[in-house]
């Protein structure tokens, strides 16, 4: 298996090499130390997915971590033999004026919050093609707003996102972009993916198509996962896991995982979750319920059932540049039901 790897991001999604380039596992560090020494035709490749770890996880140890280090030296070095007492004296001093100097910078120095200087906003019923100051293309989908952190392509690539956004990453070894939005923090290099993140709806995605991404959960520290091409993951916050299993205990609730890695959907040679961009509006085996918030925002209007039924009709079908009209019609000729305009608003019934 670990011989047919041939790209960085297959070297990535194994647990094993993840733990040697953060040096946690010394049988993982043992085991690919000396497959690498046995396969020197995959050395480069391998470096350069431990380099792509490095950026993506910040690699740095979390302070508590530094702190122990330093206290560790510290009781080494008090192991005081006779001929050397004064050097050792020394050295035990050095590492107090770190662990103080390491203490007053984390303390008197948290992390500053992004500011956000740059707004660009689609409203439902449009769409908008961005082109940022990196190079970056950026497909704004309808009701979604993206903001860009203070000094963005000059300090950082900070991009806050409410809605859904389609981004193709310039590519900037030296800034890694990262897109925030409510629930989890997404980092990459250079690469191409779909970002959906309603505040409305209960469940967020980030799908893949190109290159790598690591996702970090803003709830859960140390709760990450990078994926591949092809996939996507699909994050439900605790909160919203709790309402969708009422009827369990709360032990079994907590348990539940929030991060889930899957494949991406295909319909007619397409990839569902980011077919918008060019217009495709596809469902796939989804009700009438879930493709409701899809029709809402993209013809800038309100759907009312009248009729529980119909709102479990399961559809699987696929639209390009049709008016809502046709939409409905169509729809109707699948599984019937009447519907009526009434203002801005679209009544659904039987």
């Amino acid at each position: 298996m670990i011989d047919q790897y041939t790209e960085p991001e297959d070297f990535l999604m194994d647990d094993t090499f993840k733990q040697y380039c953060e040096g946690s596992n010394q049988k993982c560090i043992l085991f690919w130390e000396a497959w690498l020494a046995k396969n020197p035709e995959k050395r480069k490749t391998a470096a350069k997915a431990k380099r792509l770890h490095q950026i993506l996880s910040g690699n740095l140890k979390p302070v508590h971590e530094q702190l122990t280090f330093l206290k560790n030296e510290i009781s080494k070095e008090t192991v005081i033999r006779k001929g050397n007492f004064k050097w050792y004296s020394i050295a035990a001093s050095f590492f107090i004026i770190m662990l103080a100097g390491l203490f007053y910078f984390y303390y008197q120095n948290p992390a500053k919050p992004i500011i956000y200087t740059e707004t660009y906003i689609a409203q439902k019923g449009e769409k908008k093609r961005i082109i940022l100051a990196d190079g970056t293309l950026v497909h704004l989908n309808s009701d979604s707003k993206i903001e860009l952190g203070e000094g963005f392509n000059k300090k950082s690539r900070n991009i806050r996102l409410t809605g859904e956004a389609f981004f193709d990453v310039a590519r900037n070894a030296n800034r890694p972009f990262r897109v925030l939005t409510r629930w989890f923090k997404i980092t990459v290099l250079g690469t191409s993916f779909n970002v959906k993140s309603y505040a409305a709806e209960k469940k967020s995605e980030a799908t893949l198509v190109k290159g790598v991404i690591q996702l970090e959960d803003n709830e859960v520290k140390g709760n990450s996962l990078i994926i591949k091409r092809g996939q996507k993951i699909i994050y439900t916050p605790a909160a919203k896991v709790h309402e969708s299993n009422h009827d369990l205990p709360a032990a079994a609730v907590q348990a539940l995982p929030k991060l889930e890695v899957v494949n991406l959907s295909i319909f007619d040679n397409k990839v569902v979750e980011s077919a918008w961009v060019d217009n495709d509006m596809i469902f796939s085996n989804n009700t009438f319920l879930e493709i409701k918030p899809l029709i809402e925002r993209w013809f800038n209007t309100e759907i009312v059932f009248n009729d529980k039924e119909v709102e479990k009709y399961s559809y699987t079908a696929r639209f390009k540049n049709e008016d809502l009209n046709t939409v409905l019609l169509k729809l109707q000729q699948v599984k019937h039901f009447d519907f009526k305009k009434k203002g801005g608003r679209i009544i659904i019934y039987k």
